[in-house]
């Protein structure tokens, strides 16, 4: 997998432990086009966030589909460049996408991302693209299409979509720009190297043409997209092209490595471990973010199900147990930071039963354990908004507490405490420290390192802020 990486002055890609500089940020990507207010409070500039990125954040769990060429290659990274594989190989004979929808109703996901296009340069849709061969000038079809397959006939993405419609599942396309051996295209360059068997000869142009028209395409015929993945990035050439393809197809969505490009961007976290660091922010063009960046731009974890990071289904791979995937929960989502789980069919097309058991045991303690939470019989706040207090009517038990910021006026907390009144206390005014923090964002999960306390109250204080804090929720758990 490539994953994007981006500093104040250079667009850089990672591909599997490789930097690649793709393009710098252009004049108009100035840091001081980024929409923000300054508090009236503190004087502090805020970046804001789009209605777009907040929606986007409240769905915390998503899938990134990897289902494409790379499924039918034995080895680990699919295709390496030393060869196009037969488009004979792919032939999903059983291939049903509700099977897939269902799998991610069980774990919960809200959204879905597949695999329009990756390395191999195999599309999984029928496409009307055609290019000149070089140096001949004869014209011929992109053939390395689903279309030509032995499921001729079935468009995969289409499928997709109207699968994840029946199940209200928002979907969205990953397609990288910077790969393709079928093409022979590697960092988003056409190589001027031998030709290996089943690529085919064509100029820079050429192929930058071929990735706008497929782009085209793909955001003009399969509805509005919830999101749209570009792996690695995509080159300097093609950054204004893209940009305004973006605005005139698909302004709303919400983009993967689009700082510069949309008006929604999103950041990658920085690793495929599914683990964000504790702070990270909401707002900051790298891994963590950055509390006084004026540029909103959520984090997102994508990490797989698969050990070894392992993205496309493999044959005798093992899984991640519940235990480390309910770890990278708490790492992910309670760490103000998307998680997005790969989600990997088999040759067959279906979710194998391993796995589909697998993200259904996440999705149920995800479920159990913060699917209802111990209710107070009051609850109190400050007029400043820097204490919420709960009491409970009898002693309850809990081992872990959820603070949600509302971030409509951008993300603001910068420092909080969680107390709380012990029922075994003699003093009832006297209250024990749990947890404490810095950035909230999204969602915050404190698992008190005390463990479960009995408890008669609960407190939240604020203590650092640079402007009025709002809360969405603040809620206590107990959870096996």
């Amino acid at each position: 997998m490539h994953r994007l990486v981006v500093v104040l002055l250079v667009l850089i890609a990672v591909t599997n432990g490789r930097l690649s500089v793709y393009h710098r940020h252009q004049q108009h990507l100035s840091l001081r086009s980024a929409r923000h207010r300054i508090s009236p409070l503190t004087g502090v500039r805020i970046a804001l966030p789009t209605p777009e990125q907040l929606e986007w954040q409240a769905q915390e769990i998503g899938v990134l589909i990897h289902f494409n060429m790379a499924t039918y290659v034995d080895n680990h990274d699919g295709c390496t460049g030393d060869m196009v594989p037969s488009i004979s190989l792919f032939n999903p004979y059983k291939l049903n996408t509700n099977n897939w929808a269902q799998t991610m109703i069980d774990l919960g996901a809200k959204y879905a991302v597949l695999v329009a296009k990756h390395a191999c340069g195999f599309l999984m849709a029928p496409t009307n693209v055609t290019f000149p061969l070089s140096p001949s000038g004869r014209i011929i079809p992109y053939n390395y299409t689903v279309d030509y397959s032995p499921v001729k006939g079935v468009n995969v993405l289409d499928n997709f979509v109207k699968s994840c419609n029946k199940q209200n599942i928002r979907h969205g396309f990953y397609y990288t720009v910077v790969n393709n051996d079928y093409l022979n295209v590697k960092q988003g360059l056409v190589q001027n190297t031998t030709l290996k068997k089943g690529q085919l000869n064509i100029t820079q142009q050429t192929y930058d043409s071929i990735v706008l028209q497929q782009l085209r395409e793909l955001w003009t015929n399969y509805g509005k997209l919830d999101e749209i993945w570009f792996d690695g990035g995509y080159t300097a050439e093609l950054h204004d092209s893209v940009a305004a393809l973006v605005s005139e197809l698909q302004p709303d969505s919400i983009i993967f490595g689009g700082y510069g490009v949309t008006r929604n961007p999103i950041r990658w976290i920085g690793n495929e471990f599914g683990h964000a660091p504790d702070p990270t922010w909401s707002t900051g063009l790298e891994g963590g973010g950055d509390p006084n960046s004026p540029i909103f731009i959520p984090a997102e974890c994508d990490t797989t199900l698969q050990q070894f990071d392992r993205w496309f289904w493999g044959p005798h791979v093992l899984l991640r147990s519940l235990t480390e995937l309910i770890d990278v929960y708490h790492r992910s989502v309670g760490h103000n930071c998307m998680l997005m789980i790969d989600l990997t069919p088999d040759r067959t097309g279906l979710i194998p039963s391993a796995y589909a058991l697998r993200y259904k045991e996440l999705g149920d303690f995800i479920r159990a354990c913060y699917g209802t939470s111990v209710v107070p019989i009051y609850r109190n706040s400050s007029a400043d908004g820097r204490i919420h207090f709960q009491v409970f009517d009898s002693p309850v038990t809990v081992d872990r507490s959820v603070v949600q910021e509302d971030q409509t006026l951008g993300q603001v907390i910068r420092v909080y405490s969680i107390d709380v009144q012990l029922a075994d206390s003699s003093n009832k005014d006297q209250w024990k420290s749990v947890a404490s923090g810095t950035s909230i964002g999204n969602k915050k999960i404190d698992l008190w390192q005390a463990g479960s306390q009995m408890i008669t109250a609960v407190r939240l204080n604020i203590t650092e802020t640079v402007d009025v804090p709002v809360l969405k929720a603040f809620t206590v758990h107990l959870c096996s």
